[in-house]
């Protein structure tokens, strides 16, 4: 009776700290290992500007960014959605006139105008149907998951759409109390990025450890600038989690990060 009573109180210690080790080990050491370089936003693109002139634009989310991706092998690409008018999902950082001229800032279009645009007037917009049919047609890539606003309305619209793929979504989360919520609708890789948090709450590595402990997380994302904060880097790794920053370019770059001990960066370059 004691061994029970004493393997009972085990189990109830072990739930109360917080959610098991992932279902699959490896599939999340795969994901891992394919986050050295996530390319934020399907990457720099070649285009023409307004007056004819070549140049190159970063975070299109545009489908010709997904598939330089695709093509040059990459893993796991990074990808922002905001909601349109209707209720959809579509790949945009944010109604802003920047990405086309027929945005209003400030104003989502309905998806069929959304569809009927070009990115920086180069590129073919994407949504989330466009995405499930790609994740269907390319086993090995996942994308990280840019949530800008109303995080779980745009988790059941991908789980809705995207039922059997859920998995290949590596989830944003903004805040502690996010994490229970899309852990309960089925999502089980759970990035946690700092952007949101003001400075208290981004440089206190030790609470955000103690999180990191009883959250099973793909790892922490935050911006380059903090790895100048004394001990910030090497505080962080004590979580246990890898770590990755955004959005850093240049192999030079990203080497002398490499060098600090970071894991992963976000990266416009395709690699």
């Amino acid at each position: 009776m004691r061994k029970f009573i004493l393997l009972l109180l085990a189990a109830l210690t072990l739930t109360s700290c917080g959610y098991p080790d992932y279902t699959d080990p490896d599939e999340a050491a795969y994901i891992r290992d394919g986050m050295k370089y996530v390319v934020h936003a399907g990457g720099t693109l070649a285009g023409i500007d307004e007056s004819n002139v070549a140049r190159t634009y970063d975070g299109s989310n545009s489908a010709e960014g997904l598939a330089q991706c695709i093509d040059a092998g990459c893993e796991v690409v990074e990808l922002d959605f905001s909601f349109p008018a209707d209720g959809e999902l579509a790949c945009i950082h944010n109604w802003h006139k920047e990405y086309s001229a027929d945005i209003e800032n400030g104003i989502p279009m309905t998806l069929e105008d959304f569809l009927a645009t070009e990115i920086y007037a180069n590129f073919t917009p994407m949504w989330l149907g466009t995405l499930a049919e790609t994740l269907r047609e390319n086993d090995g890539l996942y994308i990280v998951a840019d949530i800008k606003d109303d995080l779980l309305p745009a988790l059941e619209k991908i789980a809705e759409t995207c039922p059997e793929s859920k998995n290949r979504f590596i989830v944003q989360i903004y805040e502690e109390d996010q994490y229970d919520a899309v852990r309960e609708m089925g999502f089980e890789y759970v990035i946690y990025t700092l952007y949101r948090l003001d400075w208290a709450g981004k440089t206190d590595w030790r609470a955000l450890g103690r999180f990191a402990r009883k959250h099973p997380l793909i790892g922490f994302t935050f911006s380059y600038e903090l790895c100048d904060v004394e001990g910030y880097v090497d505080g962080m790794a004590e979580s246990g989690v890898p770590l990755y920053i955004h959005t850093v370019n240049g192999e030079e770059e990203q080497q002398k990060y490499f060098d600090m001990g970071i894991d992963g960066i976000y990266t416009d370059d395709v690699k």
